[in-house]
């Protein structure tokens, strides 16, 4: 998952991402990557998202310089999630929550459960819409919250 660590909507995605590592035990490995300017202040990155997804159990938390890797995976929203299969194919692009913020039932979490059900065998890609702010904001449009 790519995010923004100021995006209050992210905090949904990391609500949902939790309930998937503990429905699918040790099926998958997750990594949150957390948006990170040059030459932003030690404070940038020093948020409740950072620490809430540190929490979860398994999750591996890295961040993104400038959204070196974002940018090459063509990712531009906070929330937006790959899952790839064993065998390196992307099986799973979008997001996780129904809406802006919201916890709850919704395509993008259906679709992870089933990959993992058919233990990574869907038959095509899943995509779905990735609700959240832009991943490259500086952190000075109202929507994203201040940190702690």
């Amino acid at each position: 998952m790519f995010a923004h660590p100021r995006c209050p909507c992210t905090k949904a995605s990391l609500g949902e991402l939790e309930q998937l590592v503990a429905h699918a035990g040790n099926q998958f490995e997750a990594t949150v990557l957390f948006y990170e300017p040059s030459g932003g202040s030690k404070d940038w990155s020093s948020s409740s998202l950072v620490d809430e997804a540190r929490l979860i159990p398994g999750v591996r938390v890295g961040f993104d310089k400038d959204a070196n890797l974002a940018k090459r995976f063509g990712i531009g929203t906070s929330g937006h999630t790959l899952v790839y299969g064993a065998d390196g194919k992307l099986l799973f692009s979008g997001g996780i929550t129904g809406s802006r913020g919201h916890l709850g039932d919704n395509a993008g979490y259906a679709a992870i459960l089933k990959i993992l059900n058919d233990h990574y065998s869907p038959l095509s890609r899943t995509t779905t819409p990735v609700f959240g702010c832009e991943l490259f904001e500086r952190c000075t449009r109202n929507e994203i919250a201040e940190s702690k």
